[in-house]
Protein backbone atom coordinates (compact mmCIF):
# COMPACT_ATOMS: atom_id res chain seq x y z
CA UNK A 1 0.00 0.00 0.00
CA UNK A 2 1.57 3.31 -1.13
CA UNK A 3 0.74 6.71 0.96
CA UNK A 4 1.21 9.75 -0.89
CA UNK A 5 1.06 12.92 2.07
CA UNK A 6 -0.74 15.81 0.34
CA UNK A 7 0.09 19.48 2.13
CA UNK A 8 -3.84 20.03 3.00
CA UNK A 9 -5.44 21.05 5.85
CA UNK A 10 -7.18 17.43 5.92
CA UNK A 11 -5.97 14.45 6.66
CA UNK A 12 -3.20 12.92 3.99
CA UNK A 13 -4.85 10.21 1.90
CA UNK A 14 -4.07 6.98 0.82
CA UNK A 15 -3.83 4.96 -1.96
CA UNK A 16 -4.87 1.47 -2.25
CA UNK A 17 -3.65 -1.22 -4.69
CA UNK A 18 -6.39 -3.18 -6.34
CA UNK A 19 -6.08 -6.19 -4.04
CA UNK A 20 -6.59 -4.42 -1.16
CA UNK A 21 -9.55 -2.92 -2.72
CA UNK A 22 -10.73 -5.88 -3.23
CA UNK A 23 -10.14 -7.50 0.20
CA UNK A 24 -11.77 -4.42 1.78
CA UNK A 25 -15.28 -4.74 -0.48
CA UNK A 26 -15.24 -8.62 0.33
CA UNK A 27 -15.03 -7.84 3.91
CA UNK A 28 -18.66 -7.11 5.29
CA UNK A 29 -19.86 -6.00 8.77
CA UNK A 30 -16.39 -6.70 10.31
CA UNK A 31 -15.82 -10.55 9.81
CA UNK A 32 -12.69 -11.73 8.50
CA UNK A 33 -12.22 -12.49 4.92
CA UNK A 34 -10.27 -15.38 5.70
CA UNK A 35 -10.63 -17.78 8.88
CA UNK A 36 -8.79 -20.87 10.38
CA UNK A 37 -10.21 -24.09 11.37
CA UNK A 38 -10.56 -24.48 15.21
CA UNK A 39 -8.44 -27.22 17.09
CA UNK A 40 -10.90 -27.70 19.48
CA UNK A 41 -14.28 -27.52 19.05
CA UNK A 42 -16.28 -25.19 16.74
CA UNK A 43 -15.59 -22.37 14.75
CA UNK A 44 -16.66 -19.08 15.82
CA UNK A 45 -17.83 -17.34 13.13
CA UNK A 46 -20.05 -20.24 11.05
CA UNK A 47 -20.33 -23.44 14.06
CA UNK A 48 -18.94 -25.67 11.82
CA UNK A 49 -16.37 -27.76 13.72
CA UNK A 50 -12.46 -28.02 12.28
CA UNK A 51 -13.87 -32.26 9.87
CA UNK A 52 -16.71 -30.29 8.89
CA UNK A 53 -14.76 -27.50 7.66
CA UNK A 54 -12.28 -29.91 5.43
CA UNK A 55 -14.98 -32.31 4.01
CA UNK A 56 -16.74 -29.04 2.43
CA UNK A 57 -13.51 -27.98 1.43
CA UNK A 58 -13.14 -31.23 -0.12
CA UNK A 59 -16.21 -31.64 -1.73
CA UNK A 60 -15.66 -28.11 -3.54
CA UNK A 61 -18.80 -26.66 -1.28
CA UNK A 62 -16.57 -23.90 0.38
CA UNK A 63 -13.59 -21.54 -0.55
CA UNK A 64 -9.82 -22.78 1.14
CA UNK A 65 -6.48 -22.35 0.29
CA UNK A 66 -3.11 -24.19 1.84
CA UNK A 67 -0.48 -21.83 2.55
CA UNK A 68 2.17 -23.53 2.37
CA UNK A 69 5.52 -22.88 0.76
CA UNK A 70 7.51 -26.52 -1.52
CA UNK A 71 9.85 -27.67 0.87
CA UNK A 72 7.54 -27.86 4.03
CA UNK A 73 5.98 -30.69 4.88
CA UNK A 74 3.14 -28.89 6.85
CA UNK A 75 1.01 -25.79 5.97
CA UNK A 76 -2.25 -23.58 7.05
CA UNK A 77 -5.19 -24.49 5.37
CA UNK A 78 -7.16 -20.80 5.54
CA UNK A 79 -11.35 -21.19 4.81
CA UNK A 80 -13.29 -18.30 2.94
CA UNK A 81 -15.61 -16.91 5.57
CA UNK A 82 -17.82 -15.76 2.71
CA UNK A 83 -18.31 -18.92 1.30
CA UNK A 84 -18.75 -20.75 4.26
CA UNK A 85 -21.86 -18.70 5.38
CA UNK A 86 -23.61 -18.14 1.54
CA UNK A 87 -23.06 -22.52 1.63
CA UNK A 88 -25.17 -22.12 4.99
CA UNK A 89 -27.40 -19.47 3.73
CA UNK A 90 -27.96 -21.82 0.35
CA UNK A 91 -28.76 -24.85 2.39
CA UNK A 92 -31.22 -22.86 4.87
CA UNK A 93 -33.22 -21.69 1.81
CA UNK A 94 -33.57 -25.12 0.71
CA UNK A 95 -34.76 -26.73 3.97
CA UNK A 96 -37.05 -23.46 3.89
CA UNK A 97 -38.77 -24.72 0.45
CA UNK A 98 -38.41 -28.15 1.13
CA UNK A 99 -41.09 -27.72 4.53
CA UNK A 100 -43.02 -25.22 2.10
CA UNK A 101 -43.53 -27.80 -0.09
CA UNK A 102 -43.86 -30.71 2.03
CA UNK A 103 -46.70 -28.96 4.11
CA UNK A 104 -48.04 -31.41 6.76
CA UNK A 105 -45.39 -34.10 5.74
CA UNK A 106 -42.88 -32.94 8.06
CA UNK A 107 -45.39 -32.04 10.72
CA UNK A 108 -44.76 -33.63 13.87
CA UNK A 109 -47.97 -35.59 15.41
CA UNK A 110 -48.24 -33.64 18.12
CA UNK A 111 -47.97 -30.42 16.55
CA UNK A 112 -51.07 -31.53 14.23
CA UNK A 113 -53.04 -32.40 17.00
CA UNK A 114 -52.32 -28.99 18.54
CA UNK A 115 -53.13 -27.67 15.75
CA UNK A 116 -56.37 -29.25 15.15
CA UNK A 117 -57.58 -28.57 19.02
CA UNK A 118 -56.40 -24.27 18.15
CA UNK A 119 -58.39 -24.73 15.14
CA UNK A 120 -61.53 -26.74 17.09
CA UNK A 121 -61.49 -29.73 14.21
CA UNK A 122 -60.69 -33.01 14.90
CA UNK A 123 -57.18 -34.70 14.89
CA UNK A 124 -56.94 -37.00 12.23
CA UNK A 125 -55.26 -40.18 13.87
CA UNK A 126 -51.44 -41.68 12.78
CA UNK A 127 -49.84 -44.70 13.94
CA UNK A 128 -47.23 -44.94 16.59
Amino acid sequence: MSVDAIATNGPPKVRLTPIVVELLAQRQRDLPVWIRAPKFGHEHYSGLSRAKLYQLAAEGHIRSCSLREPHQTQGTRLFNLASILAFIESRAAKSETATADNGDQNTHPSEKILNAVSAKQEPTPYAI
